[in-house]
């Protein structure tokens, strides 16, 4: 999965908040100069990890063969090589956990590198999948038409991944040059956590069964989990490090080249970010609350959704999500495609890109629990979304929201608001249906504006 969770995941089969990538959990660590915390600008390392545990050391593609600093190719069970050895000797010491086998490290030359990154998402993409969500993020007005979503992806992850964990090789990658630069010895501790995790909570099966049951609000979850846990230690880390070498990860970082994140539109590149800033967050909540031993608890009781990640203590309190269901609805000459949760991020991510920020984050706060459907007949895409808020208030202010933000971004015509039904449709090139009925509103989205009003018939509440 890679989690864009662009969906990512950056992603698994994507939601809203997700747009397709690898259908694993890849570890991906993601090379930005945008700075994660406020005192420090430190690196964002976007990783996925995987299930193997074998035990081996290998160079390969490397620009120099001799140096003493680089592990070489050997057995199961061979020793890593000195400088390798202290950083997993400092990944287990700041993260409270030691390993049960020795962690894999392959080292690539740089050009080998995105090669691989570039093999291993055009490998996973489902082209099909991968075309339903770039007509819907089209119909959405928040992708200029003509976009080649899966060569931006593969080019995206060439440019910003600095290192990954490939489980099906059962390996940590990451491109060097002729040394281990302070860049990459943090990326490289952001890594082996992830092969901590893998070894002691074995997340894996947990996060299979989720993307196999198209569960993407907890896989979000799980991943956001996964890697603040990662980047918080990691920051330790970084704090553990001399003065020049801080600067020197800085200063690495902000040489990084952004010019493919920068091409695309800003909604995905905050989707990428969600499980390093928001887990960060997350992260450190539980550390505040209950030390280490309260991170290792999570994994006994993983965060279900993504409020609870931007808002831990409903995760304390065990506030999950309302149910929401749908009623049964169908369209000749369309396939029901995906059926899935929003959830409060791509509430606040996608669906309001239209309005400021500020009203965007007051909006999707009031998430309690959604459901959608989404249809496709192979070329136009229908979206039915039903979502509940924790107060009537919580609607209204969604409802407002939706109407302003569509009528900005949709190819729409202004709205006709049904005082009486609590209703605004919005009829151009494309159709939007926004319905209120005490605390649930109901979005009714399609290219097609004759299947739109079907839809909104079937699915309208007030």
């Amino acid at each position: 999965m890679v989690l864009l969770s662009l969906a990512a995941s950056v992603a698994t089969g994507p939601s809203m908040r997700c747009v397709d990538g690898p259908s694993r959990y890849a570890a991906w660590t993601v090379r930005s100069p945008r700075t994660l915390f406020v005192a420090l600008a430190v690196i964002l390392a976007v990783s996925a990890c995987g299930d193997d545990d074998s035990v081996t050391t290998s160079t390969a593609g490397a620009t120099t063969s001799s140096s003493s600093t680089r592990p070489t190719s050997g057995d199961t069970g061979q020793e890593l090589a000195p400088e390798l050895q202290e950083l997993v000797e400092a990944a287990e010491r700041v993260r409270g956990l030691s390993f049960l086998v020795t962690p894999t490290i392959t080292q690539l030359a740089p050009d080998d590198f995105q090669e691989r990154v570039r093999g291993l998402i055009e490998d996973e993409i489902d082209l099909e999948e991968l075309a339903i969500d770039q007509a819907l993020f089209e119909l959405l007005g928040i992708l200029d038409p003509g976009t080649d979503l899966g060569q931006a992806f593969s080019d995206l992850y060439a440019e910003q991944v600095g290192g990954f964990y490939d489980d099906d090789a059962g390996e940590m990658v990451v491109p060097t040059g002729e040394e281990i630069t302070p860049l990459f010895k943090t990326i490289i501790v952001h890594e082996l956590i992830h092969a901590l995790q893998d070894q002691h909570f074995r997340y894996s099966d947990i996060h299979d069964r989720l993307i196999e049951e198209e569960l993407s609000e907890e896989s979000a979850a799980l991943q956001a989990l996964l890697e603040g846990d990662a980047q918080y230690f990691q920051l330790v880390y970084f704090e553990e490090m001399t003065t020049d070498e801080q600067v020197a990860v800085i200063t690495e970082s902000l040489a990084v080249d952004t010019t493919m994140l920068d091409s695309l539109p800003g909604w995905l590149g905050e989707s990428l970010y969600f499980p390093y800033d928001q887990g960060y967050n997350f992260v450190e909540r539980l550390v505040v609350d209950g030390g280490i031993a309260g991170v290792d608890a999570a994994y006994e009781r993983i965060p279900t959704t993504t409020e609870q990640i931007m808002h831990p203590g409903k995760y304390s309190s065990l506030e999950g999500a309302l149910p929401v269901s749908l009623p049964d609805t169908a369209v000749d000459g369309y396939e029901v495609v995906r059926e899935d949760v929003f959830g409060e991020w791509s509430t606040d991510l996608v669906l309001l890109d239209g309005v400021s920020d500020g009203t965007a984050v007051v909006a999707a706060a009031g998430w309690g629990g959604d459901a959608f459907r989404l249809f496709w007949n192979g070329v136009d895409v229908a979206l039915v979304l039903e979502w509940v808020g924790e107060t009537p208030r919580d609607a209204e202010e969604l409802e407002a929201a939706l109407v302003s933000s569509l009528r900005s971004s949709m190819n729409v015509g202004q709205p006709q608001t049904d005082s009486d039904a609590g209703t605004s449709t919005m009829v151009g090139g494309d159709y939007a249906f926004v319905d209120r009925d005490r605390s649930t509103v109901v979005l009714v989205i399609a290219g097609d504006p004759t299947v739109g009003a079907l839809l909104a018939t079937a699915v309208a509440v007030g």
